[in-house]
């Protein structure tokens, strides 16, 4: 099963070719030999887009401490996985979180018997997220964080405070290209129901994600997942410029924001969540 966001771009992909633009992927690894480094290691293990390749190189450039990942939703824990590969092939530790439940018992099934990870059927909020990892025991200085619930990303990964990972793995929307910002309205109950009204822009994202000390080093030429740093790890990068707009792989241009949205509202049991784009954050 793809992500949301994966089945996403191959819908935006599909648009004639007049709107879209080819990404310059040698101009922008030029002269900045990290990217050109981290592109030639991609490679699939079990992640959807290469993404286990590219970490394990990132934390060449950065030496995990507690080898330790927290992945969330973590599917089944063995498909499009981001956190597998370092669970079997590193001997990392982990906290996977899930919220289906047939998901989450296949999770567990896959894990229980494997030390070091626990798994945990739960549906991650922002009121919640500190919490979960808490009782989990997991470390405040964790080394790796992916978050890819396909609602809230961003909501999450904002009110995280006591836990401070040293690399953030998640997922941007690729229909607002830079400098466009968008960041879906809060609501608890929000979901990917098909169409581009999930999560936040990147340029949104990387906002957010400076204020609270975090460098963009790094988007996946191909797939929405991008990755921050500490900033106190990010020279060891070398990136001259890692403006959203120097560092998003993926030129597609959007129809407009709510040409993408077929409903008004997200259907959830007796309400309806109204759907409200920011554009200003």
């Amino acid at each position: 099963m793809r992500s949301p966001i994966a089945v996403l771009i191959a819908t935006l992909l599909a648009l004639p070719a007049a709107a879209k633009q080819a990404s310059p992927a040698s101009e922008k690894t030029e002269g900045r030999p990290t990217i050109a480094r981290l592109d030639a290691a991609k490679r699939t293990v079990f992640s959807q887009f290469g993404e286990d390749g590219v970490i394990e190189e990132i934390f060449e450039i950065i030496e995990p401490t507690h080898d330790y990942v927290v992945e969330f939703g973590a599917h089944n824990g063995v498909r499009n996985s981001n956190a597998r590969n370092l669970i079997v092939n590193h001997g990392w530790k982990s906290l996977l979180i899930e919220g289906e439940e047939r998901l989450a018992k296949a999770l567990h099934d896959t894990y229980e018997k494997v030390a070091g990870v626990k798994t945990l059927q739960a549906w991650v909020w922002p009121g919640n997220v500190e919490i979960l990892f808490e009782e989990a025991g997991v470390p405040k200085d964790f080394d790796l964080l992916v978050i890819d619930i396909d609602s809230n990303d961003y909501y999450v990964w904002r009110a995280i405070h006591e836990f401070r990972p040293k690399v953030v793995m998640i997922e941007c929307n690729p229909a607002y290209p830079p400098p466009q910002l968008m960041v879906v309205d809060y609501h608890p109950m929000n979901y990917w129901d098909g169409d581009t009204y999930i999560g936040a822009s990147l340029d949104s994202m990387d906002r957010m994600a400076k204020k609270k000390g975090y460098e963009l080093a790094y988007c996946m030429p191909w797939g929405p997942n991008c990755f921050w740093v500490d900033r106190q790890y990010f020279d060891r990068f070398g990136i001259a410029d890692n403006s959203p707009q120097a560092m998003f792989r993926m030129w597609v241009t959007p129809r407009g924001p709510l040409e993408h949205a077929p409903d008004d509202t997200l259907e959830w049991k007796a309400f309806e969540i109204p759907k409200k784009l920011i554009l200003d954050r």
